[in-house]
């Protein structure tokens, strides 16, 4: 299991956020300091070390509002270079901090300051994106409060989900090159096809709802030895003490690798109120799809007779499990394990069909269509947008003032996380079928499908936009979205580390 020490150590549960009073520090004018370093972590009883990025008093992550706004010093305690990307933020592109496209790498025991006003309201998240790091978990909560999400429970409580490897991520990547399978988990994971999956079906009279289907397993890329929920496997899980009766507003972050997720709430019916850090109209249930990147923000009533009320997350392709407990006091806590009797499916459109955004974009014709045809092969391990791989000088143009469609067509057999950064987009269209869809920053692209989205180019820049799948990424599966006239001075692919390069071994 994953021992309390980590959290001894740095003095913090994330599922609280409990965190450093901004205030002072605003007030100054003082920026927040946030401290990338290398610290330890047991997992099946077994000795690690990963990436934390956290304030000074142990803090993982932050917690604004928009009065704050974001004046944040990151402090690089690495021996490498980093660079920390908030993702899912309207911001300037000069601070969306993406090396070699919108600054340069902060170099070991450098700093650098990311300060703008903020935006927005709602769940996102913060996480390196320099080399591989983010599988080393360097990455944390980044929640923005607002008066109107706090009154819509009594409690609110955050969980972050990721995949861990004892092994090296450049070793897993360099083995998913070699296309070599059967190397424990640093292997392209190939499974016996199986007749029995868990799938997400909608029941109209109760919402999303898990099911049983026949089917064979999705494809995907490593085989993790262990996905947790709070840096905890379920051995040891977070668990939240909740009043009965209460309303507790859980925000998931899905910042795995590569890892989807379907999230089961069993017993305790909830309502999906926002995705992405974005309302929604509220759809109930008890199963829900989460794409790498993605957030979903849940709304659980505990009973009046409380109890414990397991939350799980289980990994697309596995029977792994991760999660939390929401447990009023002296309820008796529930093992819950380690494996789901059967592997889950792969995700698909089956909940985006169904969701329709709160406040969508107003009413416009379309300036501009932009391709983004997603290709693949996993045999080469080798992933293209429109054909190409990255690095090269190709890019998505756009004029400011624009609105733009992005036609995603995934000609793969597997699902891609796609994230444009610094902007919104609304789902207009999945696989034909007209929707006034949820507003997002990543969407998923379920493998032969295609799906429509809309967004206005409000934001000049130069700006990163990839699949997340940590290793498409890495091998190509990424370009920039540029703005006529923008600044590219830090756009500067030809420096893109040895290692992500698709011809490296």
């Amino acid at each position: 299991m994953i021992v309390k020490d980590f959290f001894r150590l740095i003095g913090v549960s994330i599922g609280l956020l409990t965190v450093f009073s901004l205030a002072t520090a605003a007030e100054s004018g003082a920026p927040v300091r946030l401290y990338v370093r290398e610290v330890p972590i047991t997992v099946l009883g077994k000795q690690g070390k990963v990436i934390a990025i956290e304030q000074v008093n142990g803090t993982i992550g932050l917690h604004l509002t928009e009065a704050d706004g974001f004046n944040v010093e990151v402090v690089n305690l690495l021996n490498e270079p980093t660079s920390i990307h908030w993702h899912g933020l309207i911001l300037p592109a000069l601070m969306d901090g993406v090396p070699f496209v919108s600054q340069n790498p902060i170099p070991p025991k450098g700093t650098f300051h990311y300060q703008f006003p903020l935006k927005q309201s709602g769940t996102y998240w913060l996480h390196s994106h320099y080399g591989l790091q983010e599988q080393l978990l360097a990455s944390a909560p980044l929640i923005l409060e607002s008066a109107e999400q706090n009154a819509k429970a009594d409690e609110q409580y955050t969980v972050l989900l990721s995949d861990y490897s004892f092994t090296p991520p450049a070793r897993i990547l360099a083995r998913l090159k070699l296309g070599m399978p059967g190397m424990g988990s640093m292997s392209v994971k190939k499974m016996p096809a199986t007749k029995k999956l868990y799938g997400q079906t909608w029941d109209e009279s109760g919402g999303f709802a898990r099911t049983v289907v026949d089917g064979e397993l999705p494809d995907t890329d490593v085989k993790y030895d262990a996905l947790i929920a709070n840096r905890r496997t379920v051995e040891a899980p977070d668990v939240f003490r909740v009043k009965p009766g209460h309303t507790v507003l859980l925000r998931i972050i899905a910042g795995s690798a590569a890892t989807n997720f379907f999230v089961n709430t069993g017993a305790s019916s909830s309502q999906l109120t926002a995705v992405d850090g974005k309302d929604i109209e509220p759809v109930s249930g008890n199963y829900f799809q989460l794409g790498i990147a993605q957030r979903i923000d849940l709304l659980v009533k505990i009973p009046d007779q409380g109890g414990a009320f397991p939350i799980v997350a289980q990994g697309e392709g596995t029977t792994q499990q991760c999660g939390v407990v929401l447990a009023t006091e002296n309820a008796k806590i529930p093992q819950i394990p380690l494996r789901a009797e059967f592997a889950a499916a792969g995700l698909d459109n089956t909940q985006e069909l169904r969701l329709k955004a709160k406040d969508p974009l107003p009413e416009k014709p379309v300036d501009r269509s932009l391709p983004c045809v997603l290709g693949g092969d996993m045999a080469k391990y080798r992933w293209t947008i429109n054909g190409a791989a990255y690095p090269n000088r190709s890019s998505l143009d756009v004029k400011e003032g624009e609105r733009v469609e992005i036609v995603f067509r995934n000609d793969t057999g597997m699902t891609h996380p796609m994230h444009l950064h610094g902007h919104d987009v609304q789902v207009t269209e999945i696989d034909g079928t007209k929707v006034q869809g949820a507003l997002r920053d990543t969407v998923i692209v379920p493998p032969k499908s295609t799906i429509k989205v809309i967004f206005d180019a409000n934001n000049p820049g130069v700006w990163a936009f990839h699949c997340h799948i940590l290793y498409h990424l890495a091998v190509g599966m990424f370009t920039v979205l540029e703005y006529e006239g923008a600044d590219t001075q830090f756009w500067q692919p030809e420096k893109t580390l040895t290692e992500l390069l698709p011809s490296s071994q």
